[in-house]
């Protein structure tokens, strides 16, 4: 089995390849920097495309609007949040572009990120990791949260779609901000 693991610098384009006939990626994205440049060939098609679609979500404002847009999540995708969810209502697992707006809704009524960073992106067979930083305030104690989120989209070769994501961060952070202790 190929398993080629490439970091790639947060304002990187993709492989310039194009997007599945299963993704509709309607702005462009900006110019690759160098190291993008020195990536091409060492991507699958695939892979690339597969990028360029996280890229894309993740590289403008209003992440439900663009995982709508995209088309690029399977209709029984399954988003997981690790963490108590009787202390932390987002965490848990939910279907669908349904299940992830509420855990949006859960999040942005528990949490306030008053910063996100994107650091890089990691791509591996039919895995694309994007790598943040993120910080801000627990909504109800007004204590603070810090963490580095590890977000990784499974996508199902056969469709193109994003079938799985997973994510990962300091749950220690988010329950220490939320229980004020």
């Amino acid at each position: 089995m190929r398993c080629r693991l490439a970091l790639i610098a947060v304002a990187m384009a993709a492989c310039h390849s194009n997007a599945s006939p299963t993704t509709v990626l309607p702005t462009p994205l900006g110019p690759p920097p160098p190291a993008a440049v020195a990536l091409q060939g060492h991507l699958s098609a695939e892979e690339g495309r597969e990028l360029q679609v996280i890229r894309w979500i993740h590289e403008g404002s209003g992440i439900i609007q663009r995982f709508r847009d995209s088309g690029a999540l399977a209709d029984s995708v399954e988003w997981f949040v690790p963490g108590p969810s009787a202390v932390l209502p987002f965490a848990g697992t939910w279907r669908g572009l349904a299940g992830i707006v509420e855990f949006q809704r859960q999040l942005d009524s528990t949490m306030r990120y008053d910063r996100v960073e994107l650091r890089e992106y990691l791509a591996s067979a039919n895995s694309i990791a994007a790598v943040f930083f993120g910080e801000g305030i627990a909504r109800g104690t007004g204590r603070p949260f810090r963490s580095e989120i590890l977000r990784l989209y499974t996508f199902d070769s056969g469709t193109g779609k994003i079938v799985r994501v997973r994510n990962y961060y300091d749950t220690d952070s988010y329950v220490a901000a939320v229980r004020a202790r």
